[in-house]
């Protein structure tokens, strides 16, 4: 009889965690849909940025600019960088042979003075998103899903129905 008290208390101590992990949110464990036109730069979810380097540079005071890796190609070197500013962290790749050009590969909304280069906005409330996103999104009342595109994605950040940030994850190729 005490193996199974034994066998029985473990597997009720097994359930118990399960229980706990399962209702941990987190972006691991977040269902992805596939979202018809996403792209970083192009379509309806797109963000609106310069197309050159020096004038993504100028759209505002730059915080930081950190380097992540360099990657030595033939003629060329590409750096990609982190680079700050207040409520909005870029991931770029940058070209030695090209000044001028750059390539995204992340950006980070966290604050409201940047919805002029989303579709999407911190302070929105989570059902203009979800209007925003279509049918997709239609039963993802704290938007905790992730739209993807064929390469590219979209996320939130979201606390009492209210967007906190947008992280859109971006092909370089």
């Amino acid at each position: 009889m005490k193996p199974l008290r034994a066998l029985a208390a473990t597997v009720l101590l097994l359930s118990s965690s399960a229980i706990c992990v399962a209702g941990q949110a987190g972006k691991a464990g977040d269902p992805e849909y596939f979202l018809e036109g996403m792209r970083c730069l192009e379509g309806p979810f797109a963000l609106r940025l310069p197309a050159t380097l020096p004038e993504l540079l100028a759209m505002a005071p730059v915080l930081s600019q950190q380097v992540l890796q360099f990657e030595q190609w033939e003629g060329y070197k590409a750096t990609r960088k982190r680079v700050r500013f207040a409520g909005l962290t870029l991931g770029l790749v940058t070209y030695s042979n090209d000044p001028g050009r750059y390539s995204l590969a992340s950006a980070e909304i966290r604050s409201e003075a940047w919805l002029r280069i989303s579709p999407f906005g911190v302070g929105q409330d989570t059902d203009v998103i979800r209007r925003r996103l279509g049918r997709v999104a239609e039963d993802d009342d704290e938007l905790r899903s992730v739209y993807s595109g064929e390469n590219e994605s979209v996320h939130f950040e979201t606390r009492s129905g209210r967007v906190t940030a947008v992280i859109y994850e971006c092909y370089t190729g």
